[in-house]
């Protein structure tokens, strides 16, 4: 749980402490938090989950959502500003 608050703290100029990037409102700040986690678990290549092959072919980088089998590929900024989110009530 630590290693997940120093990331978002690196990551989050509004988590930082004594910053001039503060956040007004618990709404912006709940906004800013869902999209660096949506582009930290698909977008954001993580080095500890890459998968080593054989020597001269380029290792496989992958996302947390791809080791968790969510997805099959490392997605792309316009793709996760166009996917649709269906709301079920």
């Amino acid at each position: 749980m630590e290693i997940y608050n120093l990331t978002l703290r690196h990551g989050i100029s509004r988590l930082v402490r004594k910053s001039l990037c503060f956040s007004k409102c618990k709404e912006m700040l709940d906004n800013h938090l869902d999209v660096y986690q949506c582009y930290n678990n698909l977008i954001r290549v993580n080095s500890a989950l890459t998968i080593k092959t054989k020597k001269g072919k380029k290792n496989i980088g992958r996302t947390p959502c791809m080791a968790e089998g969510i997805t099959d590929h490392v997605w792309t900024w316009k793709e996760l500003l166009m996917f649709k989110v269906c709301h079920e009530v």
